[in-house]
C-alpha cells in the first residue's frame, strides 16, 4: 500500500482554521449508517450478567470511537489523523470480529461478514484517493454504506447472541 495515499495537505480558510466539508455533505452524512448502530449498541438494552454487559458496552464504545475518527478524517478533507484513521478502522474490524467469536456468533455468519469486508476493500481500492478527487468525492461514500451494512450485520448478530 502506498504510504502517501489517504492524506492530503491541510488548507486553511481566511480565518486560519482548517478547511472542512459541510456537515450536510454526502461524504460526512454517509457515516450515519455506520454510527447509528454503534450508538444503539452502546445505549440499547443488554441481557447478561454485569461483566458481560460491561464488556459489551466497552466494545460498543470502541467501535463508536473508531467510526468517529473516520468522520473527523473525512470532515477535514482527509488532512487530519491521516494514517491513524485507516489503522484504527482496521483494528476496529479485527476487534469486532474477535468479539463476535467471543460472543459465540456462528463462524458462517462471521465468514459472510468477512465477505462484506472483502467487497468493501475492493470498492475502496477502486475509489482510492490516488485515482482523482472527483472519483473519490462521488464514490467513496458508497464505501461508508457498505461498511454501515457490515456494522449493522455484526451488531445484529452480537445482540442476538445475548438471547
Amino acid at each position: 500500500m502506498d504510504s502517501n495515499r489517504g492524506c492530503k495537505i491541510c488548507k486553511k480558510d481566511e480565518t486560519g482554521f482548517i478547511k472542512h466539508r459541510p456537515i450536510s455533505s454526502h461524504m460526512v452524512l454517509s457515516h450515519f449508517l455506520l454510527i447509528i448502530p454503534c450508538i444503539w449498541w452502546l445505549f440499547g438494552p443488554n441481557n447478561g450478567d454485569y461483566y458481560s454487559v460491561l464488556f459489551d458496552k466497552f466494545m460498543a464504545g470502541v467501535l463508536t470511537l473508531c467510526i468517529s475518527t473516520s468522520i473527523i478524517y473525512h470532515y477535514y478533507y482527509e488532512c487530519v489523523i491521516c494514517y491513524a484513521e485507516q489503522v484504527i478502522n482496521i483494528m476496529g474490524a479485527i476487534i469486532l470480529n474477535l468479539y463476535m467469536i467471543y460472543r459465540g456468533v456462528s463462524y458462517m455468519y462471521i465468514g459472510i461478514g468477512l465477505l462484506i469486508v472483502a467487497l468493501l476493500k475492493i470498492v475502496l481500492e477502486c475509489v482510492a484517493i490516488s485515482n482523482g478527487n472527483e472519483l473519490f468525492e462521488t464514490y467513496h461514500p458508497l464505501c461508508h454504506y457498505i461498511a454501515g451494512i457490515y456494522v449493522i450485520y455484526c451488531v445484529y448478530f452480537i445482540k442476538k447472541s445475548f438471547k
